[in-house]
């Protein structure tokens, strides 16, 4: 099998398209780890929440009261 042309055509790399797409995939990056972050922060605000809530329905008042003295 013969060429029909003797000239190669091959795609050139274009290094601002390059420099696009890693800027891209910083930024996909950064907002999945700042979404991850504020997941987790929700998380402990949520323990938090609970934590005071339970503080104010539960007394920690000993149960056993000193008896007075005679």
């Amino acid at each position: 099998m013969t060429a029909k042309s003797p000239i190669i055509l091959r795609q050139s790399i274009d290094p601002l398209e390059i420099e696009r797409y890693m800027a891209a995939g910083r930024a996909e990056r950064s907002k999945a780890v700042h979404n991850a972050l504020k997941a987790v922060g929700r998380g402990i605000a949520t323990l938090f929440d609970l934590h005071a809530a339970m503080q104010k329905k539960v007394s920690f008042e000993p149960t056993v009261k000193v008896a007075p003295k005679h």
